[in-house]
Order: structure tokens, then C-alpha cells, then sequence
């Protein structure tokens, strides 16, 4: 079926980065085991994206399975280069959202997102990205987070067109293999160039 709407991810795809890069510099320079952050959102981040626990419960879990007693300034530190990691804009995924809504596309945004850091970061900093959108889902605004099928569902019945007709846009497999799942096309993102690329191929046929 032909693309309708292209649906997009938010970190990796409307930012410049993901965050394990900007943490992991701190990880560093503290002495901190990479592996340990690692292992610790691979447990929890989720919880912290569907609003079930803080942003400092996170770090206090990290810390906890991995039997470190930490701080509290530094792991103020940790959540201050956490979220500040989300807030460098992709300008260029930007410039191509508002290109295919010129174009007749529909627009979404289908992210994993904590309430917190969407009311007081994604709302302001990224509010034209948001401007060009036909419908937005997050994570915590809903307590079900990708790669779960009814997140995938819930933006599919606020953009209101069939799964086919939708292209899903995201950095990390899991999240592409999911929208594949449900129904939906699907392109992993790796650079603006090569997704780009390969949405016009997709578009031709």
C-alpha cells in the first residue's frame, strides 16, 4: 500500500544523539562501569518511560542492582547529563518532516518519553517539531511504551489510516521489527541521508 503518513521516533531521529553517549562521558569520568548503566536501563528504563517510576528511582535502581552506594550530588549529576542529552535537536529530520508535509504526508510522533522530561523539555524545545504533527503518542502519557503492540495501535487510531499506509522512522530495531509486527512499514534510521534515500525508493513504487 502506498505511504499515507510517516511516523517518526524522537531520540536518534529528532535528536542528534542518543542519550547512552552523553551519559557515558560522565560514567567515565566518575569511574563508573559503563556495563552498569547499561545493564541497569536495559532493566529499567522502560518503567521510567511509561511514568511508572522517576527519573532518580532509575538511577537508584542502576545503582542498587549493581550493589553502588552513590551519592546524591552525583547522582544529580547522572540525571542532569541524562536529560540534557535528549535536548540536541536534529534540524535536518526537521526540515524533512515539514518537507513531506508540503508534500500531502501526514505526520507523527510516536516516542518513549517520561512525563516529566516531556512537560518541561520536549513540550518547549521541540514545539515546532511538534507543530508539524497530525497526531503524537508518548509513552508516559499513556503507561505503554514501544516496542508493545498497543502503542503502535494507539497512534494508527489518532492518525486514523490503515497500518499499511503508515511509515514508522526509528533508531533502534526492536522498535522498526515492532511496527513491522503491526503491520505498518517500517525504515531503521542510521542517517538523515540513507532515510531519506530510502523513503523516496519506498515513495516510487
Amino acid at each position: 500500500m502506498k505511504v499515507e503518513a510517516v511516523v517518526f521516533d524522537f531520540g536518534g531521529v529528532m535528536t542528534t544523539s542518543t542519550m547512552p553517549m552523553r551519559v557515558c562521558e560522565l560514567a567515565e569520568r566518575k569511574g563508573v562501569d559503563w556495563e552498569v548503566i547499561r545493564r541497569g536501563f536495559d532493566a529499567h528504563r522502560l518503567d521510567y518511560d511509561a511514568g511508572r517510576i522517576s527519573l532518580r528511582e532509575l538511577y537508584g535502581r542502576v545503582w542498587s542492582d549493581a550493589g553502588i552506594t552513590m551519592d546524591a550530588a552525583t547522582t544529580a549529576e547522572f540525571m542532569d547529563a541524562d536529560e540534557r542529552s535528549w535536548r540536541y535537536r536534529n534540524e535536518r529530520t526537521l526540515a524533512w518532516m515539514k518537507s513531506l508535509k508540503g508534500r500531502g504526508y501526514r505526520i507523527g510522533i510516536l516516542t518513549n518519553m517520561a512525563p516529566k522530561f516531556a512537560r518541561e523539555h520536549f513540550r518547549t524545545c521541540f514545539a515546532d517539531f511538534i507543530a508539524v504533527a497530525d497526531a503524537v503518542v508518548i509513552s508516559g502519557d499513556e503507561g505503554i511504551v514501544k516496542p508493545q503492540r498497543e502503542i503502535y495501535d494507539l497512534l494508527r487510531e489518532r492518525i486514523r489510516l490503515p497500518a499499511p499506509a503508515l511509515l514508522f522512522v526509528d533508531d533502534l530495531e526492536k522498535n522498526v521489527a515492532a511496527a513491522r509486527a503491526a503491520g505498518w512499514q517500517a525504515i531503521r534510521f542510521k542517517t538523515n541521508d540513507q532515510v531519506e534515500a530510502e523513503f523516496e525508493k519506498l515513495a516510487a513504487l
